[in-house]
């Protein structure tokens, strides 16, 4: 399912490339060069993109954004083990995707300080408060069936 979700992330990615400009192709290349490019700049490069997706539009950033993170969000998937049927692998895939572009949105650039980090971090979190939260919901929720054996 992990492989699925990195190419999911990259066809995204790959059906917004023709609409970027060539500088903007050029930094996304930058920024994933994990040979020549240090992690500062990778990082002040993610940040750059970040900004972009804040100035809009977001649905062309937003998928370029997930590309870059791709291999972490990979790993941060095998960390939130889904419980079915409270919640499978799929909506977990959706919520975390959710939070990255939303801690894109809303946490400060700061220089691009740690972005990489920042990003992935905060959206851990969210959807490991989102898990729990909507594991407690779902466990308090019964059947039709149960109610009416209760009224019995």
């Amino acid at each position: 399912m992990t492989n699925r979700f990195a190419i999911e992330l990259r066809k995204g990615y790959e059906q917004v490339a023709a609409s970027l400009p060539t500088e903007a192709l050029e930094r996304v290349a930058r920024a994933r060069d994990s040979i020549n490019a240090e992690l500062a700049e990778r990082n002040r490069l993610l940040a750059e993109v970040v900004s972009a997706y804040r100035a809009g539009p977001p649905h062309l950033w937003g998928p370029v954004i997930l590309d870059l993170l791709a291999p972490s969000l990979v790993e941060l998937l095998a960390w939130l083990r889904p419980e079915p049927p409270a919640f499978d692998e799929e909506e977990i895939r959706q919520q975390l995707v959710l939070e990255v572009l939303r801690a894109a949105a809303t946490i400060p650039i700061r220089d691009g300080f740690d972005m990489k980090v920042r990003l992935l971090a905060r959206a851990y979190k969210y959807v490991v408060r989102w898990l729990a939260r909507e594991g407690v919901r779902q466990g308090a929720q019964c059947s039709y069936e149960a109610l009416r054996e209760l009224e019995r």
